[in-house]
């Protein structure tokens, strides 16, 4: 019998994806987009995507040790359910596409002078490759290794800027009132946080206090975000513009002539390997959404070309990261938002609908013959 994930090992996985891509560009484009509101547009985004969580919860609660794949045919048939499989396998592309490009900008910005990109690519490709081959628990495994000191990077991060941060910045609050929020379109590339769960289902041991920990647990993360966005315009105020790695920028604060100085190229080393597992975390949910679709044979062959075509193509746009959220914001965001609002919104409602027609059913009194 396959091992099932804890749930703290779901907890991990869960801060991960919430946590890695919205330390890096988005204060940045958020800043030069809102302003010091960039963090309330920021909170209202997570916690509507948090909505998505709430509706995964309900359905693992209600289908127990039914896959994603399992419940799409129940309610779709398994027509439907393919071409749905289909279309999420292009949504993961599009986040194993961003992912990709945006770890070799944060390397060859941070750490690199010069990087080569296939000195970068393959290695890359080769070690998401041997993840895909191992599955689901070693992913988990290994996020109960990193993702504690993902974790305590970003707080001593997070406390560097609280110290160092002009409050007064802060004031005045929504001095634009609710007009940013109709830029809301431009943004769902950087949500999609519980999407991954579609290659969960089925594999997570719900265990006593399941729901509880993970609400609870999420909503702390999604306020630590929020704080960190903050702090980091408090702290630049209208140079964050400037500023396009937070997480890195946030850490030149301290004094680079003793060896705590130093810590900031740790912080890089740290937050690459958030990127590598962020990277790897979509690559396992495409690959789930093709063999569940297509077929269940050469699926690494298949995983392998994709990485390839997606290193040829950010080749081509020259790994321009902000090329690529002009491309997602403009042509890809009904796409990414269907995926992301409307499939989990659907099914929902095809649960409650189908629950509800149970208890009709039920309530019939057989008539008399």
């Amino acid at each position: 019998m396959q091992k099932k994930i804890t749930t703290r090992q779901l907890l991990l996985v869960i801060t991960l994806s919430i946590l890695t891509l919205k330390v890096l560009f988005l204060p940045n484009v958020l800043a030069t987009n809102f302003g010091r509101d960039g963090y309330i547009f920021l909170f209202v985004l997570l916690v509507v995507d948090f909505g998505t969580l709430l509706i995964f919860i309900y359905l693992i609660n209600k289908y127990k040790d039914m896959t994603f794949v399992q419940i799409l045919e129940k309610f779709f048939g398994k027509v439907i359910a393919k071409i749905i499989l289909v279309l999420l396998f292009l949504y993961f592309i599009i986040n194993i596409w961003t992912r990709f490009q945006t770890n070799y900008i944060y390397l060859n910005e941070n750490l690199y002078t010069s990087l080569n990109w296939y000195t970068f690519a393959f290695p890359i490709i080769v070690v998401v490759l041997f993840c895909l081959k191992q599955g689901l628990n070693a992913f988990a495994r290994l996020s109960e290794f990193f993702v504690p000191i993902i974790i305590g990077g970003f707080i001593v991060a997070l406390i560097v800027g609280v110290i160092r941060a002009d409050f007064s910045n802060a004031l005045p609050i929504l001095q634009n009132g609710l007009e940013m929020f109709k830029l809301t379109k431009q943004y769902p590339l950087w949500f999609g946080d519980y999407m991954f769960f579609i290659a969960f289902f089925g594999q997570i041991k719900v265990e006593k206090g399941f729901n509880k920990k993970v609400i609870l647990w999420t909503l702390g993360v999604i306020a630590s975000i929020t704080l960190f966005d903050a702090v980091f315009y408090f702290t630049y105020n209208y140079n964050s513009v400037c500023h396009t790695n937070a997480i890195s920028d946030i850490m030149q604060f301290l004094p680079s002539v003793s060896d705590i100085g130093s810590f900031d190229w740790i912080l890089i080393m740290i937050w690459d390997v958030a990127l590598f597992l962020d990277l790897t975390l979509s690559a396992l949910a495409s690959m789930y959404c093709f063999k569940n679709a297509f077929t269940k044979k050469g699926e690494l062959i298949v995983a392998g070309i994709v990485l390839l075509l997606i290193l040829l193509f950010n080749y081509l746009i020259t790994f321009n990261v902000y090329l690529t959220i002009n491309i997602a914001q403009n042509y890809l965001w009904i796409f990414i938002a269907l995926m992301q609002v409307a499939l989990p919104l659907i099914m929902l409602i095809f649960a409650l609908f189908k629950n509800k027609k149970k208890e009709v059913n039920k309530n019939e009194v057989p008539s008399e013959k």
